[in-house]
C-alpha cells in the first residue's frame, strides 16, 4: 500500500507522532463501537515506508508497533477488525513523523 501523504500537512491535523528513530505503539480503543461484541480479529494496513513490528488485541483494543517512518511525513495507519458477532469496520489514523 503506497500513501504517504504531505509533507505540508494540507490534508488536515494529524492525530499522534511517531519518531523516526524508535519503534512506537499506537492503540486503538473499540470499546465504545462494539456494542456488547468482542473483536475477533485484527488487521492493520501500513503506507509503503512504515514496518509493522508487532501486533495485538484483546476484546476491546488492537494494538500495533511501528518503526521507519520518515521525518515531515504523514502516514495513514488501518485498523481493520472483525468482531465475534461478524461485524468488520475500519478506523484509521494519521500520524507525522517528527523528531522527539
Amino acid at each position: 500500500m503506497s500513501d504517504y501523504g504531505s509533507y505540508s500537512g494540507a490534508c488536515g491535523p494529524v492525530d499522534a507522532e511517531i519518531d523516526p528513530d524508535a519503534t512506537d505503539d499506537f492503540e486503538f480503543n473499540f470499546a465504545g463501537d462494539l456494542d456488547g461484541d468482542t473483536i475477533a480479529t485484527v488487521e492493520f494496513l501500513l503506507p509503503d515506508g512504515l514496518v509493522q513490528e508487532d501486533v495485538s488485541n484483546n476484546d476491546t483494543t488492537a494494538t500495533i508497533f511501528v518503526s521507519g517512518a520518515q521525518c515531515g511525513r504523514t502516514y495513514r495507519i488501518t485498523c481493520r477488525y472483525t468482531t465475534a458477532g461478524g461485524r468488520s469496520r475500519d478506523k484509521t489514523i494519521r500520524v507525522i513523523g517528527r523528531q522527539q
